[in-house]
């Protein structure tokens, strides 16, 4: 058998469920009057408070609210509780729910035999189950499609979650170069990008292409494209250099300062200039 999603009882759904039904029930029983309460007036039920019969109408209906609530309140909690153990199914869910229903009809068949005594239990029985279902029916559709509403926004929420991380997540993946009119010329891989070399009022962009080294002309200041990567691995090591400090093979030490190597056959080693050179090292360490 199918189980029915988890959702609809769990604790939340079942006290939303819990105080929502005897709002509606209160409203729909004062608006409709399903339970024949003229007959109240002639019952006299409550001699002994002395109240006028709209009043009794209305404390008889709270009574039967109260009741539905403490019937429906015990019921969720011990469908709370078997739930725990075991999933529960679309069948089981249904005949729980008409189980309640039964319950609470033959309540009000009780109260009715102090009020309708001409008919037979069977009939008042009957009477009772069909307007507590008409009562019932309802609150119960309307907490469903309300729950399942609620659970598809989460699932749509965490669904756009996902793909806003998702999304971010292939960003961060590649390095955008725009041109000096702010628009995209090239995207590459982090981990393809090799270097980028100031060339007058050009930038080259140095970058794997199936292992092969490749450099693209882009119209900018490296200024300007290094301020743009400022928060990525593209950093500054020279007035006319770029470099992806996350691929760097080699720091190397000589008399005329240092360099560093990529290990890509056809790409120059580049120097870095001391001005660079604690901010490249501090990145290393890192």
């Amino acid at each position: 058998m199918i189980p029915i999603p988890s959702f609809i009882y769990k604790r939340a759904n079942q006290v939303a469920m819990i105080v929502f039904v005897p709002i509606f029930a209160w409203v729909f029983i004062n608006v409709y009057d399903p339970f024949d309460f003229d007959k109240i007036g002639d019952a006299n039920l409550f001699p002994w408070l002395n109240i006028p019969k709209e009043l009794s109408i209305q404390l008889i209906t709270v009574m039967m609210i109260l009741v539905g609530m403490a019937v429906v309140a015990v019921s969720r909690t011990l469908m709370g509780i078997y739930t725990r153990r075991k999933p529960i199914s679309y069948i089981h869910y249904i005949l729980w729910v008409f189980l309640e229903i039964v319950i609470m009809a033959t309540i009000y068949t009780v109260a009715a035999l102090f009020t309708d005594t001409d008919k037979s239990v069977i009939t008042l029985f009957h009477n009772s189950l069909i307007k507590t279902i008409l009562v019932l029916f309802i609150p119960y559709v309307m907490c469903y499609i309300y729950f399942i509403w609620r659970e598809r926004v989460a699932q749509l929420k965490m669904l756009r979650a996902t793909i806003a991380e998702d999304e971010t997540v292939l960003q961060n993946a590649y390095i955008q170069i725009y041109d000096e009119k702010g628009e995209m010329r090239l995207s590459v891989r982090r981990e393809n990008l090799i270097l980028i070399e100031s060339a007058d009022n050009y930038v080259c962009v140095w970058y794997l292409n199936n292992n092969l080294p490749k450099k693209v002309m882009v119209r900018n200041t490296l200024k300007c494209v290094a301020d743009h990567l400022a928060s990525t691995s593209i950093i500054r090591c020279h007035r006319s250099y770029m470099i992806n400090i996350e691929i760097i093979k080699v720091l190397r030490r000589e008399k005329e300062g240092l360099f560093v190597e990529f290990g890509v056959e056809g790409v120059p080693d580049i120097p870095i200039s001391k001005t660079y050179a604690e901010a490249v090292q501090a990145w290393l360490m890192k």
